[in-house]
């Protein structure tokens, strides 16, 4: 059990570095509480990605960590596509250059594209990536990857193995969208009206 939580917790990070180096660094994530969760929303140049975290037991631990249910936490990021060095596609590229981080950190990895919990979403690619320590310990990974204008917005959510998530993937999914506008002060006061009005 101490060797799976040290796995996750390595999940937990795994995405920091996902940050990069950037011309203009991203605004950190706002949240805004509705009556069943919260409405997420990342702003990097003049869009944002929006997000809907389903449930009141989601409990955000810092703008880039939120705990969605006991075991099961996902990590809000973007990469930029200077990083992943392939601008004609770059959610491949995206959960290619995050498979490879895996491989350099974990005795085996295993990952393939969930084209099941997307529904026919092109903006969207979600690979699930399952990472072993050296004791068999097993985490699962779902990178929901959204391509936008300089990178991709990446949602990863991170439990146990065979840890049912596949819905609450889907959900993310369904809502995750980019917003071609700057999430200014007035744009943010927007959300919020919004959320209010889902109370």
């Amino acid at each position: 059990m101490k060797h799976l939580s040290q796995l996750l917790l390595l999940g937990a990070l795994i995405l920091l570095p996902g940050k990069g180096v950037q011309a203009e660094p991203p605004k950190d994530p706002i949240y805004v509480k509705t009556s069943n969760g919260w409405t997420g929303a990342y702003a990097h140049g003049n869009e944002y990605a929006e997000f809907r975290v389903i449930g009141n037991g989601a409990k955000l631990q810092d703008p880039y960590h939120i705990l969605l249910q006991k075991n099961v936490g996902m990590m809000v990021s973007f990469v930029d596509k200077k990083e992943l060095q392939n601008d004609r596609d770059l959610l491949s590229a995206h959960a290619q250059w995050e498979v490879d981080y895996w491989h350099q950190h974990a005795s085996r990895v295993e990952s393939n594209i969930r084209a099941d919990l997307i529904g026919t979403r092109k903006d969207v690619k979600v690979t699930e990536i399952r990472v072993y320590d050296n004791k068999g310990a097993q985490l699962s990974s779902y990178l929901i990857g959204l391509a936008a204008k300089d990178g991709v917005f990446a949602l990863s959510v991170s439990s146990p193995a065979k840890k049912g998530v596949d819905p609450l993937v889907k959900e993310l999914v369904s809502s995750f969208k980019l917003v071609p506008r700057d999430l200014d002060a007035e744009e943010a006061k927007r959300l919020s009206s919004e959320a209010k009005a889902q109370r």
